[in-house]
């Protein structure tokens, strides 16, 4: 499982941008790897809520 502490956002970005056709300045492409490490900080504790085989996603959400 991915931790936040082994993934390194700067490396995703450099690589994943080309591959969807995003062309960022060094400067953007480091405020996107920071934006993107706190997304993998915030999300960290939910990967590792266990969740069954036989879970199924909600058909409509209602707030």
């Amino acid at each position: 499982m991915m931790t936040p502490d082994a993934f390194d956002p700067a490396a995703y970005v450099a690589a994943v941008a080309p591959t969807v056709g995003l062309v960022l300045s060094p400067e953007r492409q480091a405020r996107v790897a920071q934006a993107l490490a706190l997304v993998a900080r915030v999300a960290a504790p939910a990967l590792h809520f266990p969740v069954p085989e036989s879970a199924e996603p909600a058909a409509k959400s209602r707030p």
